[in-house]
């Protein structure tokens, strides 16, 4: 039996775990586990799920941190053909509510910090909860518990499912800050399809030590995933810490790592203006994404860490590698290179499209459209979301692009962030470009608020110094925007609001101006 026949990701998870297993697969604060343990601890999970009567099909959530708990429970649903449902546990509890009921989710496993959110956002469904470790000393208990791998025990063999390529493997909850999460499907054919290009896209060797601290139910899960396809070594961390992270890419042996532009810049505040390449011996590679990155803040995470950089851009629906801006294109001596998200990965195509689906030539912009073996199957029992995303055998990214002659793809915005004003489009992404290169600004978002003539102004929205005005920041915009693409007005706030994906999260910034107001544009 193959894994493209019907074994799927199961049997490649149950071939790595074989081949390695006297090799440590997760390092988690002063803990290592074995591919061995993990091997008999996931063989132990899948025996549990069964035994409550979850059967290939059947959707299993995950409201789990970034703990070793994940990853075993991770290759446990694979193994027994069921299919994975992360959750972001940084979610508020009725955004967790509503994904579990538009899953018809089977069972839910939590984490020990998170039971009473999960009794909370389960209400009265009827699901079975999985819990770890030991349970109350006193009273009913709602959750089945599970081991630990230090709870010893018979060791069960993983029997993996037969599966079919075209079944499906796991259904991703997209970000929603546009509106409800959408239940994106993914294939068994998929999913193997895409750890194929991710392992080469990303450079994902098996002598890796790979720092993971975004959540695993995002990006990073599936990071995880090809770590352990690839026999490499996870050093998981539970959350971002500047200085813990700097620490760990310092001191302990890290090749690889995977950040949002955020956390490049905060570590570059954080190893300030002593920072060089030699500070990181060991250092490989960054896979950075998930939100476009100032120039000027690259260009310094070049000078710091050196040509270890690789631009990831894809979407929940073309996980991560629609476009790959690879090691050599970040360089320096073209820097007009480093606003391009690369050229189309290996696998996929990329071109641009006008509203009506026409192919625009290189040069013109329109809409990223995106074709391959591992994009969505549809979204989850919504077929007239699914009508809209597809072009044919293409999706629609909802992206708002242009291809040069090279090939190099280069993002305006997206669509819901473009900005209409006296008729004119403005692309917020360039205006924050501009922003972010003033010297006294951490960060900046630029978003549409309503105006009587211009139907839109262009506001600006900045994290500075605490010494920067709103009248050097225009002046500075002034010979490097057109006049109707730039700030009309200028907000100071600490800090920019974040989604649980480490995105910008423009639908907050938006509430208050447009509150009572039937749309979005003016």
């Amino acid at each position: 039996m193959t894994m493209l026949d019907h074994g799927g990701l199961g049997l490649a998870f149950q071939r790595s775990l074989r081949l390695h297993e006297e090799k440590t697969a997760i390092e988690f604060g002063r803990s290592s586990i074995s591919y061995g343990t993990l091997a008999a601890w996931s063989a132990a999970i899948g025996s549990s799920l069964r035994a409550q009567g979850v059967r290939p099909g059947d959707k299993v959530a995950l409201l789990i941190g970034n703990r070793p708990e994940f990853v075993a429970c991770d290759i446990a649903v694979a193994t027994i053909g069921a299919v994975k449902l992360p959750v972001n546990t940084l979610l508020p509890t009725h955004t967790i509510s509503h994904i579990i009921e538009d899953s018809g989710a089977r069972a839910l496993v939590v984490d020990p910090r998170l039971e009473e959110v999960a009794i909370e956002a389960v209400g009265d469904r009827r699901i079975l909860l999985y819990g770890f470790g030991k349970g109350p000393g006193a009273g009913a208990d709602p959750f089945i518990r599970l081991v630990l791998p230090a709870d010893g025990g018979d060791s069960p063999v993983a029997d993996v499912a037969k599966v079919e390529a075209g079944s499906p493997a796991a259904l991703f909850y997209t970000g929603g800050t546009t509106g409800r999460p959408k239940g994106v499907v993914h294939s068994q054919r998929s999913l193997l399809s895409f750890h194929t290009a991710q392992l080469l896209e990303a450079e994902i060797r098996q002598h890796e030590r790979l720092l993971l601290a975004t959540p695993l139910a995002h990006a990073a899960g599936l990071f995880a995933q090809s770590a352990i396809l690839r026999g490499a070594t996870i050093v998981l961390h539970d959350g971002f810490d500047v200085e813990r992270t700097a620490a760990a890419l310092r001191d302990n042996g890290i090749t690889w790592t995977f950040l949002v532009p955020t956390m490049i810049y905060r570590l570059l505040d954080a190893v300030g203006s002593d920072g060089a390449k030699g500070g990181f011996p060991a250092l490989d590679t960054i896979v950075y994404g998930a939100a476009p990155i100032a120039q000027s803040r690259l260009q310094r995470a070049l000078e710091v860490f050196g040509p270890v950089f690789i631009q990831l851009y894809g979407q929940t629906e073309c996980p991560n590698w629609g476009t790959r801006l690879a090691k050599t294109d970040h360089d320096p001596a073209r820097p007009e290179r480093l606003t391009s998200c690369g050229q189309a990965s290996f696998m996929v195509d990329v071109k641009i499209v006008y509203e009506n689906g026409e192919t625009l030539p290189p040069g013109e912009v329109g809409e990223v459209c995106l074709k391959g073996p591992y994009t969505l199957t549809e979204y989850h029992r919504n077929p007239e979301a699914t009508a809209e995303k597809f072009l044919g055998d293409w999706i629609r990214t909802g992206d708002v692009g242009l291809l040069d002659a090279a090939g190099y793809l280069y993002l305006k915005d997206r669509r819901a962030d473009m900005i209409i004003s006296g008729g004119m489009n403005v692309y917020s992404s360039e205006v924050e470009d501009v922003l972010n290169a003033h010297p006294q600004v951490r960060s900046a978002a630029v978003i549409g608020i309503p105006h009587d003539d211009w139907g839109e102004a262009v506001h600006a929205i900045v994290v500075g110094d605490g010494r920067l005005t709103a009248h050097e920041l225009m002046e500075w915009s002034r010979n490097r925007l057109a006049g109707y693409a730039r700030p009309k007005s200028v907000e100071f706030v600490d800090a920019l609001p974040e989604t649980p994906f480490g995105k910008i999260d423009k639908k907050r910034l938006r509430e208050k101006y447009w509150k009572g107001s039937d749309r979005g544009i003016n």
